[in-house]
């Protein structure tokens, strides 16, 4: 992962004309996440969201950048988005969070930083991404799908999603 550290930072404007810096998660950035994930609304509701007990939500950000693969999204030094893949658990299957400041949604943020994620987890050799989301969150599906995420399993409150990570073709002598 620390090769992908170094190809990570970029940066784009949004559709409000908004400068947003990409960057692979380093401690300096760890107050800034955890403000994020403290006013996050909602918090714990359903599965995916922040716990929303401050001591659990603490320990969840901790074992997250200490564990996951970690990108920041960042405007005029202030953290606006987070997204994480679990590569501790499934290297070759990690699960995909992603996390965007109310005010900052609907603007291409997150459809950036799931195309990085992709990048990334093709670079390390992942072989599928998977997420849950919330069914009526057809805000995130539609960007999820952008990517290339397709819907697997059944119906229900929640469904997993996932994308297949193309590897590729080699040329045979």
């Amino acid at each position: 992962m620390e090769a992908c550290s170094q190809i990570l930072t970029s940066r784009m404007t949004d559709s409000l004309g908004r400068i947003i810096i990409f960057r692979a998660y380093e401690e300096s950035y760890y107050e800034g996440i955890k403000e994020m994930y403290d006013l996050f609304e909602p918090k714990g509701v359903e599965a995916g969201l922040p716990p929303a007990n401050d001591e659990i939500r603490h320990k969840w950000l901790d074992m997250m950048v200490s564990s996951f693969f970690n990108i920041v999204a960042i405007h005029k030094d202030f953290v606006i988005g987070h997204a994480a893949l679990d590569t501790l658990v499934e290297k070759c299957s990690p699960e995909y969070l992603i996390f965007i400041k109310k005010e900052f949604r609907h603007c291409g943020i997150g459809t950036r930083l799931s195309e990085i994620i992709k990048k990334v987890a093709k670079d390390v050799g992942c072989k599928r991404v998977w997420l849950n989301v919330r069914t009526g969150n057809a805000i995130a599906i539609k960007v999820f799908k952008k990517v290339g995420f397709r819907f697997v399993g059944g119906i229900d409150i929640q469904r997993e999603m996932e994308l297949a990570i193309e590897r590729p073709k080699t040329k045979r002598p």
